[in-house]
């Protein structure tokens, strides 16, 4: 059986891989996302400001005036274009707003511009979730089958298993976690930036502010929000990556403990340290209480404990299972070929 250093550095290592993807999904797609949304926005301020505003500054009472007949025209060939950008928005609400908008008579100039704002945080919230979905998919599908291939690799052992479904896959990533899955969390992030924009936007007119500062105010919004959506998607990529470690030492038919590794850094936090080390069995499994992520930002994992070496292909015996010897030295690459693919 192999050390305890054996196994914090290997499924150390498979976690660390899941976490590297999460990061370049965040400095890559996401961010170009949020960047296009928030020149979007900007852009539209600014036509905003070009069509209505004197001296560079518009009143509240300029703003709220009604669009003419030409701005209205206008105005609706733009939203019958929002629609059929649209139609993957969620429960189909935005649609039923967008269409809403476009048989109305009455709209105000600042009306319009909020509905512009809105549409791109929308779409930017379609986009992410569409995203979020690949990356967690891959997450879960590759810690899997790289954490038996650890655990067989390491023990001798190999004990038959079901190759995942993508349904099945698809049912634990939306599954709900602390009250809430990644698809409501994105959400919710998406309607509490919407509700800031339009209150730093209604509040911008009322102050007079000139289109500079207005587009201060609205880039660093963004960029707050940018945050914490990078925050959600380092936290959900960790609980995935833990949930599939922990469906992988079930399905191993030979881990029936795991101990709790911290990444022990200036950046871990208190509560992780004092968890470092802790054996639990598999059936205590509480996520935030003795299994990973305790926090946001949480980058601790799992690794096997094994307590009973002498006995585990015995165990498995009695279990009536089918087991196979696996050797030290396989590549992923024929593991794979041989047993999972």
């Amino acid at each position: 059986m192999k050390s305890k250093e054996y196994w914090d550095k290997r499924m150390s290592a498979v976690a660390k891989k899941q976490h590297k993807k999460a990061d370049r999904y965040i400095n890559r797609e996401l961010r170009i996302e949020y960047l296009r949304a928030r020149s979007s926005i900007l852009r539209d301020i600014e036509v905003f400001y070009q069509r209505f505003a004197e001296n560079n500054d518009i009143s509240y009472s300029e703003a709220k005036k009604l669009l003419n007949g030409k701005q209205l025209e206008e105005f609706k060939m733009q939203v019958d274009e929002f629609i059929s950008l649209a139609k993957d928005n969620p429960n189909g609400k935005w649609t039923k707003v967008l269409d809403n908008a476009s048989y109305k008579v009455r709209i105000s100039r600042l009306q319009a511009l909020q509905i512009q704002i809105e549409h791109q945080i929308q779409m930017l919230g379609v986009k992410e979730e569409k995203q979020y979905t690949g990356l967690l998919s891959n997450t879960y599908t590759d810690t899997y089958y790289r954490t038996l291939y650890e655990v067989q690799k390491g023990t001798g052992i190999g004990v038959s298993f079901s190759p995942l479904e993508a349904k099945t896959v698809e049912r634990i990533i939306k599954t709900p976690w602390l009250e809430e899955n990644y698809s409501s969390r994105i959400w919710g992030n998406k309607k509490k930036l919407i509700r800031e924009l339009k209150t730093e936007l209604n509040q911008a007119i009322i102050r007079g502010d000139s289109l500079d500062k207005m587009s201060r105010a609205l880039r660093k919004r963004m960029d707050v929000s940018y945050k914490a959506a990078s925050r959600l998607v380092q936290t959900e990529a960790s609980y995935i990556q833990n949930e599939s470690t922990y469906h992988s030492y079930k399905d191993s038919g030979v881990v029936t403990r795991y101990q709790y590794l911290a990444t022990l850094d200036s950046r871990t936090s208190q509560i992780c340290r004092d968890m470092d080390n802790k054996v639990f069995k598999l059936s205590e499994k509480q996520v935030g209480v003795n299994f990973p992520p305790l926090h946001p930002h949480c980058r601790s994992t799992v690794v096997p404990y094994f307590d009973d070496e002498i006995d585990i292909g015995e165990r498995i015996a009695r279990e009536g299972k089918k087991v196979y010897y696996v050797p030290g030295d396989i590549s992923y690459k024929e593991w794979y070929g041989n047993y999972a693919a």
